[in-house]
């Protein structure tokens, strides 16, 4: 197969180099920014700079790809404009990321790496003003190691507020710090959170998020380290199986609150213990799932938008990618979120603008033990209602999901095809409805309104999907889709 049979047409990749972080999602002035991670040349130069790749568009349906708008281009982030986040204000969009400098003297953790917060303005989110350092490495209190990153700003009882993801100099323990600002530019530290327990849940918390839904906060963050070589293959973890987890802690009152339990701020020996990690809730329980992030559009929704990768460390876990080699990396479907008000969890399913994409609607063929459809191009919008009793799903031959006995299971058959993925698993007490997105090498699952997601690549190299769902349903359709539009102005 080539590179182009695996390509996306139902999410968004770059035509060439490597899409990661999602990064400053933002609508403005009607139109949808979706910057990422962007290395433009990698594959196949594993030293291409990185910076934002940009994608924009009107309705989340038809998009553009407009190249790199930030890039390693000064001394301040010479070495890697590195993730961040967005912020509306009145008339202006201002981007904030962190600009990466190594000094080649140090190990990059400890010392010799340089984290510098930076401001970029714009009157149209697409011409930039220069680049501003709001905040540099004496900025961060002296338990912090050199990762400081990942800016997320936002406006609460009329200050400006930035969380930071970190991690410690002593025992590499993952914590968030939080600033305070009235113009942007001027921060001082408010306050600081990790997890109760001795043991670090983790040894970095990336892409720090705060999320408002139905009146109540949660923290969002990666944390890094969460697995290691063996752990996602143990029937008994049902949670951040991957190397480097995606998830969100409910928190009692506001992340203000959270963050303001810190007295001791920059003269501190460690961030404040504040979070319990017994908590955290992954996104999703899928292979490739990480750095995700959400926005508010101008409808008053909440979107989440993840990379459906993640790094490895081959050290920490069995290393899994996909084979394609001018190209790499793709974004999930924008999800809307919505709370759950009786469990408190929150509901993720695609935004209402994917069903624009739906074409004619097919009943799936009955069976003697449930449903099968042939999808080819495999590109469909699958939706089983009314299941009743336990649920099992062939994907080809290659792979299969079971929810039996208060699991659900994703499991590779085929190491080819999964190349290198093998199970994951979920608490699901009763399956009541599925919805699966299928995409040339893209799966997303969807289980009981979005409260359980599992979602993974998959590089078959037949032309054709066969799907066999077995269960007792009230209906089951497949829908023929769309492909995206992307009009890319520029490749790189």
């Amino acid at each position: 197969m080539s590179n182009e049979s695996w390509r996306p047409k139902l999410h968004l990749a770059a035509y060439n180099g490597s899409v990661s972080d999602p990064n400053g999602l933002n609508q403005f002035r009607g139109t949808y920014h979706f910057f990422s991670q962007y290395a433009p040349t990698y594959p196949p130069h594993a030293d291409s700079p990185h910076g934002w790749g940009h994608f924009v568009s009107r309705d989340l349906v038809n998009w553009a790809f407009l190249g790199c708008h930030i890039m390693p281009d000064c001394e301040s982030d010479r070495d890697g404009s590195y993730s961040g986040g967005a912020y509306v204000a009145d008339d202006e969009l201002w981007l904030y990321y962190t600009g990466n400098v190594r000094d080649g003297v140090g190990d990059g953790t400890y010392s010799g790496r340089l984290a510098n917060q930076t401001l970029i303005k714009s009157y149209n989110g697409i011409n930039l003003g220069p680049k501003t350092v709001v905040m540099r490495n004496d900025a961060y209190p002296s338990y912090c190691s050199c990762h400081v990153r990942d800016p997320k700003v936002w406006k609460q009882n009329g200050r400006l507020h930035m969380l930071l993801g970190a991690r410690t100099r002593k025992d590499s323990r993952g914590s968030i710090l939080c600033y305070d600002s009235d113009d942007g530019l001027s921060w001082t530290m408010s306050g600081s959170a990790t997890n109760l327990e001795d043991k670090p849940f983790g040894y970095m918390w990336e892409c720090p998020d705060r999320i408002v839904l139905g009146g109540r906060e949660f923290l969002g963050t990666c944390p890094q380290g969460m697995a290691r070589s063996g752990d996602p293959d143990d029937p008994e973890r049902l949670t951040c199986q991957n190397v480097h987890a995606a998830g969100y802690f409910p928190v009692k009152g506001t992340i203000l609150d959270l963050m303001g339990q810190d007295r001791g701020l920059m003269g501190a020996e460690a961030p404040h213990p504040s979070v319990d990690s017994s908590t955290f809730r992954d996104w999703d329980y899928g292979f490739d799932y990480y750095a995700c992030q959400t926005l508010v559009d101008e409808k008053g929704r909440t979107l989440l938008i993840g990379w459906m990768s993640l790094p490895h460390d081959e050290d920490d876990v069995r290393p899994y990618d996909n084979p394609t080699n001018s190209w790499k990396g793709c974004l999930t479907v924008p999800r809307e979120l919505t709370l759950d008000e009786g469990s408190g969890l929150i509901l993720q399913s695609p935004v209402a603008e994917f069903d624009a994409l739906r074409k004619e609607a097919h009943e799936l063929k009955k069976t003697a033990t449930g449903y099968s459809v042939t999808l080819n191009p495999k590109m469909a919008d699958v939706v089983v209602d009314g299941i009743a009793g336990e649920l099992h799903v062939s994907f080809g031959d290659f792979a299969t999901l079971d929810v039996a006995g208060g699991l659900a299971t994703l499991s590779f058959t085929d190491d080819e095809v999964g190349q290198g993925r093998k199970v994951r698993r979920a608490k699901v007490e009763a399956v009541r409805d599925l919805r699966i997105i299928v995409d040339t090498s893209v799966l997303e699952i969807y289980l009981n309104g979005g409260e359980t997601v599992l979602s993974t690549r998959y590089f078959q190299e037949a032309d054709a999907l066969e799907l066999q769902v077995d269960c007792a349903a009230g209906s089951a359709l497949a829908y023929e889709m769309d492909t995206l539009s992307i009009d890319y102005l520029v490749d790189r």
